[in-house]
Formats: C-alpha cells, structure tokens, sequence
C-alpha cells in the first residue's frame, strides 16, 4: 500500500505498507474479508512468515470446518489461536479470524459486534496523530486538525526538540485540546522521567510506550515517578503480557491494535483482563491499514467497556487508495458512528484489491 507521504516515529520511517488481505468463501457462497499488518519492529513477525503460517498451519485447520453457530465459531477460533501458537503470527490469525468473523456476521445476518460483543455504545470519537515531521508541514496539519476540531491530538515525540513541537501544538491548538504523547521506545527509564518532568508545563494527558518494548520494569518505574497514566504499546502484544504488565502494576492503560494482539478474539479477551485490573484501554492502529482493518477496530471499539482515546480510519487521508466502496472515516470532531450492514459493514472492491496485490495464493477443500 503507497503512502501519500512518509509517516515517521521513533522506530521507523513508512514510504508504504506491507499487508495481509484474506478473502473467505463459505460453502453458501458468503464472502468475508480479514487484513493483518506484520510489523517485524513490534512483534518480530514478517510477511513471507505470516504467508507460510496461514498456507501450512491455519488453512488446513479451518478449511472443511463447518461451525454451526456463532458460538461455536468462537470457540474453535480461541482453539485455534491456542493450539497453532498463533501469537507468533498475530497478523496472519488477525486476517484469518476477522475474515471469518466477517462471513458469519454476513450468515447470519448480524454485525461483528454481535459475535464479539456486548455493544457498550454506538458512537466514538477518534484522535488526530501528528507524527515526527518539520514545523512547516506540523503547522499545516495542526491546522486542518483545528479546522475538524478535534478534542484528541497524539503527538510523535522522542527528538531534541520535543519542547518546541509542543510549544507550537499548544500555540495553534489552544489549551483545551487534549495532548498525549508518544515516544515509540525513545528513552530509557530516567530519561524518560526527566523528559516528561519537562514536559508538564504543556499538560499533556498521558505517555504512550516511554522505554523499550521488553522493558517492563522500566514502564512501572515511570509509571511511579510520574503523576500521568503511561500507555503500553510495543510492551503490549498478547495476553501473556497483558497478565505480566497487570501483576507488575506497570501501566495505567492498554493500547490494543488488532493485528498485534492477534486479532478480535484475543483483542476482546486483553480488554477483559484490563477490566477486571482497573486499566483502561485505547485502540489502536497500524500506519498503513486499509479501511478492512479500521472497520474491525471500530467494531471492535464499540464493545470495550473503559476506552479512554480512539485512533484509527486513516485510510483516505494517507493510502493512494483504499480497497473499498465507501472508506471507513471519522466525521468533524472525530466523531463516528456505527458501520451500516452485517459482518464487518464495508463493500471491499475485489478489482482494487487485485490491483494492489503484489501476490495471490488460493486455498481450497477441493
């Protein structure tokens, strides 16, 4: 997928996009569509793997099941995830399992959040995300986010010039925006101390990922040294660490994006746990996913109980183009409502897709 422009954070620099599109067709004909988005940075998963994945290990697992109900779908999907050690590849059983959700909802005449749900609201209100970029291009942006006044504002951090980013956010977007941000693993844990210390004067709401991935002591002892929630991120991946991160007290809130988690299933079950510990959660988005995976997000967000900032329906602002018919975007003020239809709520456009592919490979019972 090519980019408009180049998005850049502290971890890496997107030209475009590498993705995992799934098509699924039932034995009536029903047709569901899943995507993934391996992020080697984040979970150590590539392309060429999460493809070998699916052909050898998943395909055969599913292909020829019937699943006679929605909970039954469920189950073997959880199944699945558990005995194929699917959280190696958590893009690969993201699109797997979200394609399959798709058809079902489409079976059955129901959306995903009725497979996945309860439904805790019908409407959110997504954030703007200002990555790394000059003071020219940040104005320009910051403006057209002032313009859709959005309440929600990300900010890309993790330079020497931290400071001077937020000085020019807070001077164009005024004091009654909310400001978090993100350091994609920038600093270490004293580093990080002091930067946000620094920091106060913009009041920022929240820190996203301050240290290192596999750094959870690090992550509690910012979490202890500073009055604003810290968000795991990269820390976050699965519910192995959801548990870890829980039992050290390391974070305040979970920042859950379907790919890495390894998809709805697993995404559903995080979010249960941040509940049951008094955390809250945030969705997230991969840079680069089409409006297939921000249709699942949303279906996905309209579901969790304690959300505390929403981010996502990019497509249109930063694909070339997008896979589908009418692409999944936030109104002004970031608002947006529920998806329209069963299963996912989207017409993914099978011609733009092929378009776009660089690879196809099929799999039948046959």
């Amino acid at each position: 997928m090519g980019f408009l422009s180049p998005i850049k954070h502290n971890l890496a620099t997107h030209q475009g996009s590498d993705n995992l599109v799934l098509r699924v067709t039932t034995d009536d004909g029903m047709t569901g569509f899943g995507e993934g988005v391996p992020r080697a940075f984040v979970t150590g998963e590539v392309l060429s793997d999460s493809l070998l994945f699916l052909r050898q290990v998943l395909a055969p697992a599913i292909l020829a099941r019937e699943f006679s109900s929605p909970q039954a779908l469920l189950q073997g999907l959880r199944r699945l995830y558990e005995q194929a050690q699917a959280q190696r590849h958590p893009a690969a059983f993201c699109a797997l399992e979200m394609a399959l959700l798709d058809a079902a909802g489409r079976t059955w005449d129901m959306p995903v959040t009725g497979l996945i749900g309860p439904k805790m609201r019908t409407s959110l209100e997504y954030s703007a995300v200002i990555p790394l970029m000059s003071p020219e291009s940040m104005r320009h942006l910051l403006r057209l986010v002032k313009m859709n006044h959005m309440r929600f504002v990300k900010l890309k951090v993790g330079t020497d010039d931290d400071l001077s980013t937020l000085r020019l956010v807070r001077d164009e977007l005024g004091d009654d925006v909310d400001i978090r941000v993100d350091a994609n693993s920038a600093w270490t844990p004293s580093e990080a101390i002091a930067r946000l210390k620094e920091m106060q004067p913009y009041h920022i709401s929240a820190v996203e990922q301050p240290v290192a991935k596999a750094d959870f002591a690090g992550l509690k002892q910012v979490s202890e040294a500073v009055q604003i929630p810290v968000i795991a991120d990269e820390s976050l991946c699965n519910e192995d660490d959801a548990k870890s991160l829980i039992d050290l007290k390391a974070c305040r809130i979970f920042n859950i994006r379907l790919s890495k988690c390894g998809g709805l299933g697993t995404a559903t079950r995080i979010s249960r746990m941040a509940e049951a510990a008094g955390i809250v959660c945030q969705l997230g988005c991969h840079v680069g996913e089409t409006s297939i995976l921000s249709a699942a997000g949303r279906q996905f967000a309209l579901t969790v109980p304690h959300l505390s900032y929403v981010e996502g329906s990019f497509s249109p602002y930063l694909l070339v183009r997008d896979v589908v018919s009418q692409p999944v975007v936030f109104n002004s003020g970031g608002m947006a409502v529920e998806l329209p239809g069963p299963g996912l709520g989207i017409e993914v456009l099978v011609s733009a897709l092929e378009a776009l592919a660089v690879s196809h490979d099929v799999e039948t019972t046959g």
